[in-house]
């Protein structure tokens, strides 16, 4: 009888350190399981991180307007365009939420002339021709600022307006790398946007 009870406690024993070394390697697993999806996950990370470094360098590309030409089938002239963008935005309040950056379009088409439109994505330009405050001001480079007073289009839309004295405008465009223009806009004030390009307007139309 003593015999079969130190039989019986030993049998205990082994099943109790036999399911202690099952448990033990379980964790073990789960443990190495967790180590591998971490390790998996920082690599992962890095690929990120090396494909956002790689669109980085890719963006540092020359700065420069963008030119297009296109054919009028009326009178058989090309017109062209040179357009930059902004390098900032603003934000303003509804209806006009969101990114709201301006570009500059030089314009040449033999049926108006030359233009320089200023443009903005979302809001209001104002400005009224009888008590002057139809205007913008411009600074090229390091030089001072310059007026500019402006027309609106002829369909009345409130996002672009028509520079007078394009010639002097383009002018100085020729030679700037860095422009800085305030934009009156309607519950918005005089905001000011910075154009930077690594090569001035090319133009000779």
């Amino acid at each position: 009888m003593e015999e079969k009870k130190k039989m019986n406690g030993c049998l205990k024993w082994g099943l109790i350190a036999l399911g202690a070394f099952m448990l033990l390697g379980i964790i073990g697993s789960l443990f190495d399981d967790g180590n591998e999806n971490k390790k998996e996950q920082t690599q992962a990370n890095d690929a990120i991180s090396i494909t956002a470094e790689e669109s980085s360098a890719s963006d540092k590309d020359e700065l420069t307007w963008t030119y297009k030409r296109s054919m009028d089938e009326m009178t058989e002239t090309e017109n062209v365009w040179a357009s930059l963008k902004s390098d900032n935005y603003i934000e303003q309040g509804f209806p006009y939420e969101g990114e709201s950056y301006a570009t500059i379009t030089v314009r040449y088409m033999k049926k108006y002339g030359t233009d320089v439109i200023l443009r903005i994505d979302k809001g209001q330009i104002v400005g009224i021709d009888v008590s002057g405050t139809n205007y913008v001001s411009a600074k090229f480079d390091d030089g001072e600022p310059k007026k500019y007073y402006f027309d609106d289009p002829a369909d009345m839309s409130t996002e672009q307006v028509f520079l007078r004295n394009a010639k002097d405008f383009i002018k100085r465009c020729k030679s700037a790398k860095v422009i800085k223009v305030d934009i009156p806009l309607y519950q918005a004030g005089k905001p000011v946007f910075t154009f930077h390009v690594d090569k001035p307007l090319e133009w000779d139309n």
